[in-house]
């Protein structure tokens, strides 16, 4: 029965302001949707009469169909408990069939046997309490000093709404037998407050519960996966529809909520149309009415090399990614591309930035035939040329125009003009070298210092034959927008690079491979790029039996819901602070405790002491470290060399301090290795985190009380950490012992191991195990799919231009299976 019938079930008593309602979930659908319990969490107390009469044999309850979110228990007198549900289903035996009979022939007296007391939870202290008080009790009241406020977790308490649901044996054969009525408000009439209730715990509907479990046991979908079928009737949703929907709570809960429910339930899969020809009809009738399509151009290869016409350019977002743009983009932007997200190898170009929260959002897609300076900057252009302004009042008005070439169109937003959108880039240029297997990271300054560092790499010449090219781009884009500076990083991976499998790119600032991680997770089947358009938008088109048209629609959850309702989640969130971040800081903590940061006398310049292990980085790709061998050290020696130049002439004694890292705490430079690997785009390095704390310690009166902080925060890191680890991997001095042991047991732990008891612990598979399973038959991974690709695949050139190049329509274009 579908959600919209439901309605023309219900029976409304206007005499006595109650419903009735046949059993099973129109029940659940009438308390949904009734004003006074929208946007709260409903808790009940234990259901009267109805063991009873079970126990007697006059009645018995069967579950609605597709009822699983309910758990069952054997009592000691072997008989069968489970858990009540509002949509349960109430059956008269034989002998309650003749106990009715006698209670319609006047001989007996008519029984309850339904009697459910439900009640509001309070979420949000918002209710007004059974004392009076509203989100608290008066003075005086009885339940004041108790935890909570209550006596009981089935306590009423917090607030006077009741739902009383009650059914008589005489009306279970009716067709609406189930009465419910719903008592008081949650204020009185004349209070001026608004209420507004804040739930934190899982509040979603049994209807909802059941879909979840069903696809979690049959189909063992992921959180991300399930998230995904819950927003599928929110596609095209607006930002306050989305925000309404997550604040009801019924049918949408945050992501941590909906995976700890799964951890909780696991306790106990012919087109006849090319791609193209369907990705075209899909930009020009479905996405571009909505606004989605940013800029839109078909190659023509006639024209230049050189000119920008010459190459397939999509890109695409949507009003909430173009806001997040104005809002946390002002200044910082993550640039990156990926070929293998469809089987054509044409690159989807990402670009993200990081909200308050601390997580990465996106603002565009760009998918092109090429990448280089002409179809990044296009991308990176009409994203700003479509930028919101700030003006609440603004209606952002939007409207497309026609290329010169008549090729394709672009939008136009009016408000853009009104912005000011001056930020700072990072893009990851990624170079294949041929002969060696390797990718190089360029460069943070081009010019000299790019060709001293080329030359001087033992390599072939095709790579150094590539330098103009890999010039022009980054001289084309920086003329062609309004940065004020790149931040790219020299890298020579060396030994750990000299593995192809890692020899894909290094991510500009893991935000980007995350997305594109998340997008690879959410992604099956054909590869095609209009598949990753479906996907992304939740647009799947019909193709079968497909001629000139495309067919009819059909509509999942896309990609681009999941991430608008994950902005919206992350508001309300606390920061969050990355985990190579938090190991920074913590490393900064303690430099900080060992005295190891000293002034130089010069304003923002600071001394930090080396460690045992000066040669250690941190990689960016796997946060492993790296031990730099000679060869290594003197290909970024260059580089460390060319970082001294600009210092050396403000701290004229340096080398005689050579023990000793320089920082600069005003621009986050170090002379560490580490700074040089990695930059300080994304975080400064730890011992610039060990100077801000030193020079905030100089202005404290107590120093002592501010050590002792510090050195609280540090252990209390070390002890988070150590709970992640099973019982017998545990370092109980500093897991159970107090800050003092602690600290002096990570001290020993430093001076024997060094930087290395900052890496991370992975958390043991907590999942249960089979309970039939043999004990000598061994766990293996089964061999459903294909195996996991590496993200070092060789990058192949897109075929986009391949078959307009020939003349071949898109719909003769046939595939290649290659059989291993």
């Amino acid at each position: 029965m579908n959600n919209s019938n439901f309605e023309n079930f219900i029976e409304y008593n206007t005499a006595e302001n109650s419903v009735n309602v046949p059993f099973g979930r129109t029940a659940e659908y009438y308390l949904k949707n009734h004003p006074l319990l929208k946007n709260i969490r409903l808790k009940s107390q234990s259901q009267k009469k109805t063991p009873e009469l079970v126990k007697e044999g006059i009645i018995t309850i069967e579950r609605v169909e597709g009822a699983v979110d309910f758990i069952e228990w054997r009592t000691k007198t072997g008989q069968t408990k489970s858990t009540n549900r509002i949509d349960d289903i109430v059956k008269l035996t034989e002998k309650g069939e003749e106990l009715v009979k006698q209670i319609e022939a006047g001989v007996k007296k008519d029984k309850l046997c339904w009697s459910w007391v439900m009640y509001c939870a309070e979420d949000g202290n918002s209710c007004q309490y059974e004392c009076g008080g509203i989100g608290k009790c008066i003075e005086g009241c009885q339940n004041e000093a108790l935890p909570n406020n209550l006596k009981n977790y089935n306590d009423m308490h917090l607030c006077k709404v009741r739902i009383i649901s009650e059914v008589y044996l005489s009306k279970i054969d009716r067709p609406c037998p189930l009465k419910i009525k719903v008592l008081n408000s949650h204020l009185p009439s004349n209070v001026l407050t608004t209420h507004t209730p804040q739930i934190n715990r899982l509040s979603l509907t049994r209807q909802v519960r059941d879909n979840i479990i069903i696809n979690r046991r049959a189909d063992h979908k992921t959180t991300k996966n399930i998230k995904a079928k819950m927003l599928a009737s929110y596609n095209g949703a607006n930002e306050e529809d989305l925000r309404e929907a997550l604040r009801n709570q019924k049918e949408l809960c945050e992501d941590k909520k909906l995976y700890r429910f799964l951890v909780r339930d696991d306790r106990q899969t012919k087109e006849n149309a090319g791609p193209l020809t369907i990705l075209h009809y899909l930009v020009n009738e479905i996405l571009k009415p909505k606004g989605n399509v940013l800029y839109y151009q078909q190659p023509n290869l006639s024209s230049s090399e050189t000119s920008s016409e010459r190459f397939y350019q999509l890109t695409l977002s949507n009003q909430l990614w173009l806001k997040n743009a104005q809002r946390y983009g002002k200044y910082c932007i993550g640039v990156d591309s990926k070929y293998d997200l469809n089987s054509d190898h044409a690159p989807v170009l990402a670009v993200v930035t990081e909200n308050d929260a601390g997580f990465g959002t996106p603002l565009v897609f760009g998918l092109s035939n090429k990448e280089n300076n002409w179809t990044t900057s296009i991308a990176l252009k009409l994203l700003k040329n479509n930028i919101l302004c700030n003006d609440s009042n603004c209606e952002h008005k939007w409207y497309y125009e026609d290329l010169p070439n008549e090729k394709g169109f672009q939008r136009i937003t009016e408000c853009a003009k009104n912005h000011n959108w001056i930020l700072l880039i990072r893009i990851a240029l990624a170079f294949k070298i041929v002969g060696r297997s390797r990718s190089i990271e360029l460069a943070k300054e081009l010019g000299p210092l790019y060709s001293e560092f080329i030359n001087s790499l033992d390599i072939t010449q095709e790579l150094k034959n590539r330098t103009p090219d890999i010039s022009k781009t980054v001289k084309d884009l920086y003329n062609n927008w309004i940065c004020n500076e790149w931040i790219l990083s020299f890298i020579d991976a060396g030994r750990i690079l000299e593995n192809p499998s890692i020899m894909h790119i290094m991510t500009t600032n893991n935000y980007t491979e995350r997305l594109n991680r998340t997008i690879e997770s959410q992604y099956s089947g054909t590869r095609t790029v209009v598949n990753f358009i479906e996907r992304l938008y939740g647009i799947q088109l019909l193709r079968e039996n497909l001629t000139d048209k495309c067919g009819n629609l059909r509509f999942e959850a896309g990609l681009a819901t999941i991430f608008d309702m994950q902005t919206i989640e992350q508001e309300s969130q606390a920061t969050h602070i990355a985990s190579d971040k938090l190991r920074r800081i913590n490393h900064g903590r303690l430099l900080f405790l060992l005295d190891y940061v000293k002034c130089t006398g010069i304003d923002d310049y600071f001394y930090v002491k080396k460690g045992n292990n000066p040669f250690a980085l941190e990689s960016p790709y796997n946060n492993e470290l790296i031990w730099l061998d000679k060869y290594n050290l003197n290909l970024l020696i260059l580089l460390h060399n060319k970082l001294m130049e600009q210092h050396l002439n403000k701290i004229p004694n340096y080398l005689e301090h050579s023990e000793y890292y320089l920082i600069n705490i005003k621009t986050g430079e170090c002379t560490c290795f580490d700074y040089v690997w990695n930059g300080p785009f994304r975080d400064v390095c730890k011992h610039c985190h060990a100077v801000s704390i030193f020079k905030e310690s100089i202005g404290v009166s107590d120093l002592l009380l501010f050590k002792q902080e510090v050195k609280k925060e540090l252990v209390q890191y070390f002890k988070n950490k150590q709970r992640v680890l099973p019982a017998e991997s545990k370092n109980l001095v500093i897991y159970n012992g107090n800050v003092e042991a602690a600290y002096s047991e990570i001290i020993d732990l430093y001076k024997t191991h060094g930087i290395s008891i900052f890496k991370s612990y992975s958390r043991p598979n907590e999942n249960n195990k089979d309970p039939f399973q043999p004990v000598k038959l061994d766990y293996h991974k089964g061999n459903n799919g294909a195996p996991l690709k590496s993200s070092a695949n060789p990058r192949k050139p897109s075929r986009i231009l391949k078959t307009t190049e020939r003349n071949i329509s898109p719909s003769e274009q046939t595939r290649s299976t290659k059989r291993i």
